[in-house]
């Protein structure tokens, strides 16, 4: 209510705690959205933004009211997070330093007239207006791809191909990451490598590789798995978690990952052999499906959005989109690297199919979530030699960091 909202204002301190439940609502949200998102895209490469799909359903819930707003809200698992339209709009100033580009808005169908307190609040707390659809496809196509291509300093040229004749509403995030790492890779060193899709086939791949790479990770004996910490420059990190087997049950070690422990179960980082593979995902999809599994369903056909427009309004399409580019580029230039291989060093090798989540450190924010199936999905996979077989050696199991 607006009383509510005035009291708001007077009281929203971003406190510690409070930045805790928002980090630990997305980590909740992010993991749900992986677990759908992978059941329908099957074996394809996944990365998606938890926050700029977050972003776009919290500027809706500006516009929602009583059961519309407070499933909205659940489903996010932000429920409990005070001033959330305040703790985001801190965040969204915080990462425009990093070098992340996103773009979320509203659309709405000319002829319903959007509330002027929806525009007020959308663009104080999220950085943009609702925009009207003219009606004509082509004409609103190509002003959408326009928008989201400059929002997203080009990186995202053409956002959307089609739309609905009908479209009511829509909603679209569009989120754009090159991360610089902390210590940069030598471009020298990467050279093609196995990567083992799964207990049979591989395939040839682009990997990255460095000697005395200081590195922080540890193995989770209860899983089978083992989690390292890429830093990039700003605040921000890649997260990698790596079965220690070829196949895995992914949702499983999702629901029991232990993220609010992370930064007590990093170690100090040690001088590591490392290999990772240099990976350019792109995915989008419509989550209007996704979402309805996850219980918001009620947005498709019949919301509460009373604070947006008199008339019946619904969300017609949630569109999504999440690029990241990862290669050699760092910031600053790592000392001279000697190819000596070193039988004490701890080694790390992301040959195998991993699951990330990019964080934003301070807050511990996903920023990103994503599993990569294949780092090079063109390729033709190939039948195992027999010494790559798991069982011909013990070759898939790493020494334990010393």
């Amino acid at each position: 209510s607006e009383e509510e909202g005035e009291d708001e204002d007077q009281s929203c301190d971003i406190t510690w705690k409070n930045s805790q439940r928002l980090a630990d609502g997305l980590m909740k949200f992010s993991i749900d959205l992986l677990i759908e998102v992978q059941q329908e895209s099957k074996r394809n490469n996944v990365i998606l933004s938890p926050l700029s799909i977050a972003l776009s359903l919290s500027n809706l819930a500006l516009g929602a009211a009583n059961q519309t707003e407070k499933r909205l809200l659940e489903v996010m698992h932000l429920e409990s997070v005070p001033c959330l339209h305040h703790m985001l709009l801190s965040l969204r100033r915080r990462l425009a330093e990093a070098t992340l580009s996103i773009a979320s808005r509203v659309y709405v169908q000319k002829e319903f007239e959007v509330k002027e307190k929806f525009l007020e609040d959308s663009e104080e707390f999220y950085g943009t207006k609702p925009a009207t659809l003219s009606g004509n496809n082509e004409d609103d196509i190509m002003a959408i791809n326009k928008w989201v291509k400059e929002a997203t300093n080009g990186q995202i040229p053409a956002f959307l191909q089609q739309l609905p004749g009908d479209t009511v509403m829509l909603l679209l995030n569009a989120i754009h990451f090159h991360g610089f790492w902390r210590n940069k890779f030598d471009a020298n060193f990467t050279a093609p490598d196995i990567f083992h899709l799964d207990d049979r086939f591989v395939v040839l791949v682009e990997m990255m590789k460095a000697q005395k790479y200081t590195l922080s990770w540890f193995t989770l004996e209860s899983q089978d798995i083992q989690v390292a910490r890429f830093p990039f420059k700003g605040n921000i990190s890649f997260v990698v978690i790596v079965p220690k087997q070829y196949s895995w049950n992914t949702p499983h070690v999702l629901e029991n990952f232990p993220y609010r422990q992370l930064c007590r179960l990093f170690p100090r980082e040690v001088p590591t052999t490392v290999k990772i593979p240099k990976i350019k995902l792109d995915y989008q999809l419509e989550l209007n499906n996704v979402l309805s599994k996850l219980g918001l369903e009620e947005l498709f056909t019949s919301p509460d959005l009373r604070n947006i427009a008199d008339e019946h309004l619904f969300v017609s399409s949630i569109q999504h989109q999440s690029t990241l580019e990862l290669n050699e580029d760092g910031v600053e230039a790592s000392a001279a690297t000697g190819v000596v291989v070193s039988r004490s060093l701890s080694t790390f090798s992301l040959d195998r199919p991993f699951l990330f989540i990019i964080f934003e450190e301070e807050m511990g924010i996903p920023l990103f979530i994503g599993s990569v199936q294949n780092p090079k999905p063109s390729a033709a996979p190939q039948m195992k030699e027999p010494q790559d077989l798991p069982d011909a050696a013990d070759n898939n199991e790493y020494p334990m960091p010393k």
